[in-house]
């Protein structure tokens, strides 16, 4: 794994409230640089009915967009979620990915299709191959004083900071996406869902990707106090 980007997936949802049914949304997502290249996820094949009244299906995606000029990214639309996520390596938060974020969500919140926003996430997933983090990190647990980092663990923070929630959950000796490579995972989830945003004409689109950027903001401190100080320096943060 390269030292200087340990990201292996890093995704940017809301969960919504409409009128309009989901496949309304493709021609306003195809006017976003061009993503109208559709693959339909097997949860597609779920009847609509099923899907929408269970909540482990509802807010799941149904469609992948792809899009020929812009690389990297990949779209995700359900009956009641549209994210955006990487799709090949990770490049920048500031540079590359927010500004794409803000590009689609502009679009989105223009066509006038979404009445209600309930949650905004922001997920990010760190690889670190042949690496025991619970070693080489900030992270110490022991039994009796005992040390215990050599074993094999599972470990789920959740706290609130700042009005954001998180979810962090960290493993060592983990097979990631069945590529045979095995290390320790660091997984975080910072997501605002204790207060819904209404979509009118006084919607107040600055301040909506301001909190985006504050997940972001949460999201890397949590991550920061997982690894050490010598691979904070690495990763340039």
């Amino acid at each position: 794994m390269n030292s200087k980007n340990t990201i292996v997936e890093c995704v940017f949802d809301i969960n919504f409230e409409s009128n309009s049914v989901t496949e309304t949304f493709l021609t306003v997502i195809a006017g976003v640089d061009g993503f109208e290249e559709l693959l339909k996820l097997p949860i597609h094949q779920i009847p609509e009915q099923i899907r929408k009244s269970d909540p482990n299906l509802k807010n799941q995606p149904l469609y992948e967009i792809h899009s020929n000029s812009v690389k990297g990214y990949k779209i995700l639309l359900g009956d009641n979620v549209i994210g955006i996520a990487i799709d090949k390596e990770y490049t920048s938060w500031t540079n590359s990915f927010f500004p794409q974020i803000k590009k689609l969500f502009d679009v989105i919140l223009n066509s006038g299709k979404i009445k209600q926003i309930n949650r905004m996430g922001l997920r990010y997933v760190d690889f670190f191959e042949s690496d025991n983090i619970f070693s080489s990190g900030k992270i110490k647990i022991d039994i009796d004083k005992k040390e215990i980092s050599n074993k094999r663990m599972f470990l789920r923070i959740e706290d609130i900071v700042n009005n954001i929630a998180y979810h962090k959950i960290i493993t060592n000796e983990t097979e990631y996406n069945s590529t045979g490579s095995v290390g320790s995972i660091v997984d975080i989830v910072t997501f605002l869902d204790n207060e819904n945003f209404i979509i009118n004409q006084m919607f107040d689109k600055e301040s909506f990707f301001q909190k985006i950027d504050s997940l972001h903001t949460v999201n890397k401190e949590k991550f920061k106090e997982v690894i050490s100080n010598e691979l904070i320096e690495k990763l340039g943060l």
